[in-house]
């Protein structure tokens, strides 16, 4: 699905391109190889210790061959890469976007307004453009201070709110408040972890909408005429349980009304964001009597998980390749038959860092008919990483009562002593 928008995208047209830079990248940024496969050379644009968020490391084992580091003078890093024959710029995280767009505007290559960049990556100037340009959205508020955040709940009087760093992406969760003590004991400890993971203090204070939230992944590409044309390539719905823990992410069919509300709404979003080229992440919540809410939208590189092969699979879509197409065309290749709609579903597991795994569970849960991937922990015998509460297992295929039978015995497992140790 695609529509063009209604801005030009300003750029110096190329004869080629075959030098690519990367700024911030992160450990798992999935760029680096596939420009290589692409006979394109990565150069990777780091920061500098001081300047770079004290949470975010370094890749120690960096994929790219040749970096750059940012120390702060976009002059130096703008001068440098241009000696090495830069000719696309792609932000590599969050945390890199406003200096890509910085970097390709002074190189006069393809990218956003760099005025306007908080549009793409903070959730406070999110919803007022969006308000700007009649697209509904969440009532918001950018807050700097926890007075500032106070006065703006007092004069909402919202049966809700939730406190969330402004940068998207950061590795942050969100608290969900009732009443001004519940925000001013979220600030303190919220306020530091926006500053260690993204750089900035700054909070958003947002209302609490539906716990009916969906992922939708887009990338954006020249079209006729020089106007960008977004198209939706996945969507995937969250289930969670009644302690409000996520328990599965399900594919969502594009052939439903649902589906095609949320993708004609996320269309808009992205015209009023300005995004005029590559992929974007955005999270929208469905109200009953509102619609869909956008809750973030973030344009840095489509995240990897345990089901990119099963949405190969399922749709055809390569995400990263899509994104990569956005900044370095291809040849347009033969069409090919669209694949049959498989069922895909994440399984978020309800593992404890002070679990242990059965292997003999274990084994029947990687066993079963329609797993396509599992998560390193159900494969060894050993007490479980801080990490495993995020742990998942992938189920596809055609029929959606066989995904949901194995989703059942999941559950099942679990219950019968998945995470409680070998048997005796």
């Amino acid at each position: 699905m695609a529509i063009p928008s209604a801005a030009p995208v300003l750029a110096r047209p190329r004869a080629d391109t075959s030098t690519a830079a990367v700024v911030a990248p992160l450990p798992g940024c999935p760029y680096a190889k596939a420009l290589a496969r692409r006979g394109v050379r990565p150069i990777a644009v780091t920061l500098a210790p001081r300047i770079r968020p004290p949470g975010l490391h370094a890749d120690t084992d960096s994929p790219y061959p040749e970096s750059v580091e940012h120390r702060g003078s976009t002059r130096l890093t703008v001068k440098a890469l241009r000696a090495l024959g830069v000719t696309a710029v792609l932000p590599g995280s969050a945390v890199g976007v406003e200096l890509a767009e910085r970097i390709a505007w002074h190189l006069g290559l393809p990218a956003g307004d760099p005025a306007s960049s908080p549009l793409r990556y903070d959730l406070g100037a999110q919803s007022p453009a969006l308000e700007q340009v009649g697209v509904p959205t969440r009532r918001a508020a950018r807050v700097t201070n926890l007075g500032q955040a106070l006065r703006w709940a007092d004069a909402e009087r919202l049966d809700g709110y939730v406190l969330a760093p402004a940068a998207a992406g950061t590795p942050v969760p969100s608290v969900d408040c009732t009443t001004d003590l519940d925000i001013a004991a979220a600030w303190p400890a919220m306020r530091r972890a926006a500053a260690r993971y993204s750089g900035s203090t700054h909070l958003v204070l947002a209302e609490r909408l539906s716990p009916r939230e969906y992922t939708i992944n887009s990338v954006t590409s020249p079209g006729r005429h020089g106007l960008p044309e977004h198209c939706i390539t996945d969507i995937w719905g969250d289930s969670r349980s009644a302690d409000g823990a996520l328990d599965r992410t399900d594919l969502m069919d594009r052939r439903h009304l649902l589906t095609r509300a949320l993708s004609m709404y996320v269309l808009r979003v992205l015209d009023a964001l300005k995004v005029l080229r590559g992929p974007a992440t955005c999270r929208v919540a469905y109200s009953e009597g509102r619609g869909p809410l956008l809750l973030s939208a973030l344009t840095a590189p489509p995240p990897a998980s345990l089901a990119d092969d099963a949405l190969r699979t399922a749709t055809g879509e390569d995400r990263i390749t899509r994104a990569l197409e956005a900044w370095l065309p291809a040849p347009v290749p033969p069409p090919v038959p669209a694949p049959a709609f498989r069922h895909v579903v994440r399984v978020r597991l309800r593992a404890c860092g002070d679990d242990r795994v059965n292997p003999w569970l274990a084994r029947i849960v990687r066993q079963l008919p329609t797993v396509k991937a599992v998560s390193d922990v159900l494969r060894a015998d050993r007490p479980l990483p801080s990490t495993a509460d995020r742990a998942e297992v992938v189920l596809s295929g055609r029929d959606p009562e066989a995904v949901e039978t194995d989703y059942r015995v999941i559950r099942a497992l679990e219950r019968e002593g998945l995470y409680h140790g070998a048997r005796p």
